[in-house]
């Protein structure tokens, strides 16, 4: 899969990200609930030159990977583009396998709402476990030694 940082996208790449990121259905599931304007969009990507610990990945046409990384864990975070269907689990198994190796991550963090019950079934077939929950947000967590081929 090809994929591109988000420094590195054309501004019609940018605005296209931004398009998925905002659909109705992208957003529900998101922290932030709220439309994101462009210029704000722009902002936050230029702010990532700063923040080495973060990545973005806009990976093909199928949606955005990104991960935040920690002393022994990396955090991710994965929305489709909305316009695609079934391609939860190509992202997935690309942020898997960039995650451990490319980042060397021991392993992996995500959160989720409780009602996300589709992505949360997914990140179980790719043997996340629920290692905590607060509110409506389930902690999920893979080690490396414990993903499925």
């Amino acid at each position: 899969m090809k994929y591109k940082k988000f420094q590195d996208l054309s501004l019609e790449e940018k605005k296209e990200v931004l398009s998925w990121r905002n659909h109705p259905e992208i957003r529900k599931w998101m922290y932030n609930k709220e439309e994101i304007p462009l210029e704000n969009h722009l902002k936050f990507i230029e702010s990532l030159k700063n923040k080495p610990n973060k990545i973005y990945l806009k990976v093909d046409d199928l949606g955005v990977v990104n991960f935040e990384l920690f002393k022994d864990y990396v955090d991710i975070g994965i929305h489709k583009n909305p316009n695609k269907q079934k391609v939860g689990k190509r992202l997935m198994e690309f942020a898997i396998n960039y995650a451990f190796n490319e980042l060397k991550a021991k392993k992996i963090i995500l959160y989720v709402f409780e009602d996300n019950v589709k992505a949360i079934n997914l990140y179980k077939k790719f043997g996340f476990i629920q290692t905590d929950k607060k509110d409506d947000l389930i902690k999920m967590e893979l080690k490396n030694e414990n993903r499925k081929p």
